[in-house]
């Protein structure tokens, strides 16, 4: 067992993302020499059911039964004495699951806000400031790079899709006067860079140009990040380090020149279902890590993207929450 790991705090945990990561940290936690993580092989062999069921389970694609559960627990090193809050943790994931299904098939949508407004925060001996946007990315003119939260094909959404790729492949286009796209640039050049190379690995990165977002939006570059992974007949899913996500798309920003400003979605929050709170903490905290690893930033601003009300809500709870932050005048 690698010296010095802690368990994770299982009263944090409150999603099915969250759990998985979780599980990613009691598996390095538990790997044997010569492993990064405990493998989903070793685990199969210890509780005796096969790798292929566990696999959704460690992922967070699915809960697994309270039984296998604490069996897993047990293989990866959580002891009896310490198994009462994580079976707690399993009561709200289940909860929320059976929350989130219910209103997966409600007809009812989440509604973007009609109107942009910003929240910018200080951070605690840093020169960089992290913030919120919310309502239509369209309406945004003033962020450098806008992130766009994309699979691991690397294959932006249709045009008529309901998502982050969708707004930026289209309103990037070049279109005729009666609306027809002309040219595909933001979709071509991606296309081009990543050829051949598909499906990349999650957290992989691909910096593009603007298309027409430049000129209508102010916006100089789009880093795609691979954030979001689909599978046939089960739709898309975050992956599961979105922190990472988070890191390798600034330090694409930081390489970039003339940038100041970048500007990330809610990764993996839209179709592919994520929880707006589990994510924000995740991406907050992946962008303090950021900021504080580096001496100096090139990036003044770092925004997250609130589209609903649900969203903003979720995001300032996390911000002023954190101690940290405090906030700026934006």
């Amino acid at each position: 067992m690698t010296s010095g790991a802690t368990v994770p705090d299982p009263a944090g945990l409150h999603t099915l993302q969250d759990l998985a990561e979780a599980f990613t940290r009691l598996r390095r936690r538990a790997a044997r020499k010569g492993q990064v993580q405990l493998s989903v092989r070793d685990i199969a062999a210890r509780v005796q059911r096969p790798a292929s069921t566990l696999d959704p389970y460690l992922r967070g694609v699915r809960l697994c039964p309270a039984d296998a559960y604490e069996d897993i627990l047990r293989v990866l090193g959580v002891r009896p004495d310490q198994l009462r809050p994580w079976l707690d943790a399993w009561e709200r994931i289940a909860e929320d699951a059976a929350t989130r299904s219910a209103a997966a098939a409600s007809p009812a949508r989440s509604t973007v806000l009609p109107y942009n407004e910003t929240f910018e925060y200080r951070i605690s001996g840093a020169a960089t400031g992290i913030g919120l946007v919310t309502g239509d990315i369209r309406r945004v003119t003033w962020v450098d790079v806008w992130v766009n939260s994309e699979n691991t094909e690397m294959r932006m959404s249709r045009y008529e899709e309901n998502s982050i790729s969708a707004i930026i492949r289209f309103e990037g286009a070049l279109r005729d006067t009666a609306g027809h796209v002309i040219r595909d640039d933001i979709a071509n050049e991606l296309e081009r860079a990543v050829a051949g190379r598909r499906p990349v690995p999650a957290g992989t990165t691909v910096v593009t140009g603007p298309g027409v977002l430049a000129a209508r939006n102010g916006v100089r570059y789009v880093v795609h990040v691979a954030a979001v992974r689909g599978e046939p007949g089960e739709g898309y899913r975050p992956v599961a380090d979105l922190g990472r996500c988070v890191t390798n798309a600034l330090v694409a920003a930081e390489e970039l020149s003339g940038v100041a400003s970048i500007l990330f979605p809610l990764l993996g929050a839209g179709v592919a279902g994520g929880a707006a709170a589990a994510t924000a903490r995740t991406m907050v905290g992946a962008a303090l890590d950021h900021v504080t690893g580096r001496r100096h930033s090139r990036l003044t601003m770092i925004y997250l993207l609130a589209s609903t009300a649900e969203e903003r809500d979720a995001c300032l709870r996390v911000m002023t929450a954190i101690p940290r932050l405090s906030p700026g005048d934006g």
